[in-house]
């Protein structure tokens, strides 16, 4: 047959998720289905490969994103300019609905818009992306716009909107672009910490795709929202597991180590440089510290000499589905402690089923921003 029907389990292991998150798709209808007179999903394969198709031009390689939205007669242009700014990958569309669409999908580090005063569709753009709590990321670059500070102001935009009026050249496109890149990818000045000087001064150890790194936390969508039962379920169960006082879901944006869930800590966040979990996203494995009081490292880091007097810590790595490590999942103990194999390997599965929650909850919002642009 040449579009066989198959189960929602055949069809996870075709989208390469979980079979709940395969559910999740079928249940909001972006994979057509129909019951069995037993009450089993079914789905045709033809449905599962569109909605690959779908995604996969989504989540292509992974790199720095420009958003293009201009007239059709001009988009070309646009594009031939960027095409010689190698940092980025460009995305244009002269379809404002579609535009959306990838920025709500890519996160993108630069929005382009062409704008004429009168334009209310690109306006109304405009403010969706400043009041966008997962855009805050993203520079906006208006063509054609003379006098956009009242704009800026308007849209929540600030320092992040800048303007480019005539340049036909393109070479100021260029160049205000390469810019732009450079704002976002030098957003914090990261260096090695040393030996005894993570004491919330000093720098501290990033991966060598940290820009990029950067970008995919910002893509999540996660960082500053509320407190979600899908999260925090799963730092209570790890603490029961570990018999931990403490345990967190961070995410580590330039700045800030900022818990997503944290049970058995009163606190939200704490500096970045604080943060033992910048060693975690180092390596694919567990990073476990015995006793912190009698390591170089962290003997002077404030949440070892103060509250919460953190000795034992277990962290492992949560990714998104391009693989970019956006914190961890870990246990913390005030006293010093050992972790076996066992122990080790409970814990990459804990943070297996948090890595696919957060990608769940990208494609889920990948999904809406399709079906909007469909309705």
């Amino acid at each position: 047959m040449d579009d066989p029907i198959i189960t929602t389990r055949a069809a996870a292991r075709m989208l390469g998720v979980s079979i709940r998150t395969a559910q999740v798709w079928i249940e909001q209808n972006a994979i057509e289905s129909w019951k069995t007179p037993g009450g089993h999903r079914r789905v045709r394969r033809s449905a599962v490969t569109e909605l690959m198709g779908r995604l996969k031009r989504h989540t292509a390689q992974p790199s720095t994103f420009v958003v293009i939205h201009a007239s059709e007669h001009r988009l070309g242009h646009y594009c031939d300019v960027l095409a010689a700014t190698p940092e980025c990958a460009v995305v244009a569309d002269s379809d404002a609905y579609a535009a959306l669409l990838s920025i709500g999908v890519l996160m993108p580090s630069i929005v382009i818009v062409e704008l004429n005063r009168m334009d209310r569709d690109r306006l109304t753009m405009i403010r969706r992306i400043g009041q966008h709590p997962a855009l805050g990321h993203t520079r906006l670059l208006v063509l054609g716009q003379a006098g956009a500070g009242r704009l800026a102001e308007e849209a929540g935009l600030g320092e992040r909107l800048h303007v480019l009026e005539a340049d036909e050249s393109g070479t100021q496109l260029q160049e205000r672009v390469r810019a732009l890149l450079g704002e976002v990818d030098g957003a914090v000045d990261i260096t090695p910490a040393q030996p005894g000087s993570t004491d919330g001064t000093a720098g501290f150890p990033a991966p060598a795709n940290e820009a990029l790194r950067l970008q995919a936390v910002a893509a999540t969508g996660l960082v500053d929202t509320l407190e979600e039962d899908a999260f925090d379920e799963i730092t209570k169960l790890a603490a029961q597991l570990f018999h931990t006082p403490i345990s967190l879901l961070t995410l580590l944006t330039p700045e800030r180590q900022w818990f997503k869930s944290h049970f058995g800590l009163a606190r939200e966040e704490t500096p970045r440089s604080w943060a033992f979990c910048n060693f975690t996203i180092l390596d694919n494995e567990v990073f476990v510290v015995e006793d912190a009081s009698a390591d170089s490292r962290f003997a002077r880091n404030p949440l070892v000499t103060g509250e919460p007097h953190m000795r034992f810590y277990a962290g492992i790595p949560v990714r998104d589905v391009q693989g970019y490590p956006l914190g961890s999942l870990c246990v913390i103990d005030r006293t010093p402690r050992q972790f076996d194999a066992a122990q080790k390997s409970a814990l990459a599965t804990l943070g297996d089923l948090v890595s696919d929650r957060i990608n769940l909850r990208i494609r889920e919002r990948q999904l809406r921003w399709a079906q909007n642009k469909a309705h």
